[in-house]
This record gives C-alpha cells, structure tokens and sequence, in this order.
C-alpha cells in the first residue's frame, strides 16, 4: 500500500525550493543590485578630515587622578584649512583658565600651543557650573594640517588647580559613522 505522507513530503520540499529561490537566495543581493566588479573606488581626494577625542585626567601628562572628563570634534574644510571645532568639559575642579588646541605632540608628549580658545565663546558654564562648552572655527596653515591629519595634536584644558592640564584628549581621524570594512 502507498504511503499518504509521500505526495505531500514531495510538496513541501518544492515548496520550501521555490520560497528559498523567491526570497533573494540567488546572486542578487537582497537589498538591491550591486555595483559590477570592474567598477573602482572614487579615486577623488577627500574634501574634509573629521577628527575627534575623549577628554581625560589620565591623558594628562604626566597622568593623574580625578572626576574630570569631556570631548572634542572638529572637522577640517581641506581647500580652504577652516577648522570647526567643539570642545565640551564637566566636572572641572575649577573654571578653565586656558582651554587649546596643542601640537605637534605624540600621545604621552607635550607640544606647544597651537590655538588657544577663548575663554568665553558660545560655551558658558551651563546652570549648574560644572560643564563648559566652547565652539568656534579657526584657520590652519598647511603644517598645521598635516599635523592634525597625522594625529599630532591634543585638547588641553587647564585650571587654577591643574594649571599644566586637568584634562587631555589626543586628537584622532573620527570613525564616528563608519561601520564595515
């Protein structure tokens, strides 16, 4: 006698053939065509660097302990050498008394002032006097640029209590956005 459970075994293997093939398991990538393999990467130079840092007390040097901590981005306009840039500070063991942009200088090295900011910019201590924010754009010469490009630079913010530098942030190509190889 033949088996019932044969006919129906034999549909559901095609079935499941047919959904798999339906459902992208071919070449075509499911989220669109791709591009044809002889095709080649933009060999167009970038037009901007993106660069970006946590700030610390043990980036300090030398390093020391502490609650102080904040961050830094800014992004470089290639043609023209425009700088903006943002630098955040919180838990401060006073107001800044310098607040830079330093280089060229190693991670671990001092290096000589490069920008300083101002002390009062669109950054003002926020209600409870903790976090300062200072935003701005300058203009680099073209060593100061390769400087930065190569990670040459550092954030320093000083206060009365540490005047060489409560925090300390090496400035680095931002990888904010990229995802992938």
């Amino acid at each position: 006698m033949p088996d019932p459970a044969r006919p129906t075994l034999r549909r559901r293997i095609a079935l499941l053939g047919a959904a798999l093939a339906a459902a992208g398991c071919s070449r075509v990538p499911r989220f669109g065509m791709s591009a044809p393999a002889t095709e080649q990467p933009s060999k167009e130079p970038p037009t901007w660097f993106v660069a970006d840092c946590w700030l610390g007390t043990e980036d300090v040097v030398p390093p020391h302990k502490g609650k102080a901590g904040g961050s830094a981005a800014g992004t470089l306009t290639l043609a023209t050498g425009v700088f903006e840039w943002r630098v955040n500070a919180a838990r401060l063991s006073g107001p800044p008394t310098v607040v830079g942009f330093y280089g060229p200088a190693a991670t671990g090295s001092n290096g000589p002032l490069a920008i300083q900011l101002p002390l009062r910019s669109e950054g003002e201590p926020r209600n409870d006097g903790a976090g300062y924010e200072r935003t701005g754009t300058s203009r680099l010469t073209p060593a100061q640029m390769a400087d930065l490009m190569a990670g040459l630079w550092y954030v320093s913010v000083s206060t009365p209590a540490w005047p060489g530098g409560e925090v300390r942030g090496q400035l680095k190509r931002s990888t904010w956005g990229v995802h992938g190889g």
